[in-house]
């Protein structure tokens, strides 16, 4: 149906056009600096980092990489910051938290040390024994580095996302702030399908049906979405053969489903 919409619309003698003029487009400020030399001597770690880490001896490698440099710029916080990221790949969450409280020590704006400090935490809480006040205990701890990020950006998504997600993690309700978070991550991120599925059966739970219909309709429809797109298309069908379903049943997708940008 589209593609036959499509060849129609190009076989028209005429087409539509909107001329934007160099004046209707506001540019900010465009702003550079020389980068000192630990942040220079890190940047190939960074960008390795940021591409992805795909096994235990890749990020064993490029750990002993960031710990050389860091070894070498021990005060550099864009290199503690990177450091931080590679202990977390390497799944040493004590040494993560630590090179990410020195890089803020150093500069409270690292925005990455606070989602590596927050990671590290997570991980910990996951894994946290001890009753359940002590499990509650852990569970705060790693929402404060994303509520302290929030406070410092608050156009980023990933404290939204991982306010939430601390609360379903630890078996408890979101708050009704965590919900709302959760709304504004996917605005700021609406690309993101996995986000859109989380924020999507959260809705459904909520019994917001329709809220749950607008998040969830793109990744039904998303000629690539695989697993995502067959499970939220499933969960629009149950939607319309039960109207008032919330989500009694819900089967979540495959955790690698959900990772599109999160």
């Amino acid at each position: 149906m589209l593609e036959k919409d499509l060849d129609r619309y190009l076989g028209r003698s005429r087409m539509s056009a909107l001329r934007l003029k160099p004046e209707m487009l506001q540019i900010g400020a465009v702003s550079a600096r020389p980068l000192p030399a630990g942040e220079a001597a890190v940047m190939p770690v960074r960008i390795h980092s940021k591409r992805g880490v795909f096994s235990k001896e890749e990020a064993a490698s490029l750990l002993v990489e960031a710990r050389a440099i860091a070894a070498k710029y021990p005060d550099d916080p864009a290199v503690l910051s990177a450091l931080a990221e590679c202990e977390y790949d390497a799944g040493n969450d004590k040494e993560a938290i630590a090179a990410a409280d020195g890089a803020i020590a150093r500069d409270r704006t690292q925005a990455n040390a606070y989602v590596q400090k927050g990671y590290a935490l997570f991980r910990q809480a996951e894994d946290a024994d001890g009753d359940d006040t002590a499990r509650a205990a852990a569970w705060k701890a790693a929402r404060a580095p994303f509520i302290a990020l929030n406070r410092l950006e608050n156009d980023h998504p990933l404290p939204l996302i991982y306010f939430y997600r601390s609360f379903v993690e630890q078996g408890e309700k979101p708050t009704p702030l965590a919900i709302d978070g959760l709304v504004r991550a996917m605005q700021l991120a609406p690309f993101d399908l996995g986000l859109r599925m989380t924020l999507g059966s959260a809705l459904v739970r909520l019994g917001r049906t329709e809220d749950a219909r607008v998040v969830l309709g793109p990744v039904a429809n998303n000629p690539h979405g695989g697993g995502l797109a067959d499970h939220a298309r499933s969960m629009l069908e149950r939607l319309d053969k039960e109207p008032g379903w919330t989500g009694e049943g819900m089967i979540a997708p495959d955790a690698e489903d959900t990772q599109a940008g999160a």
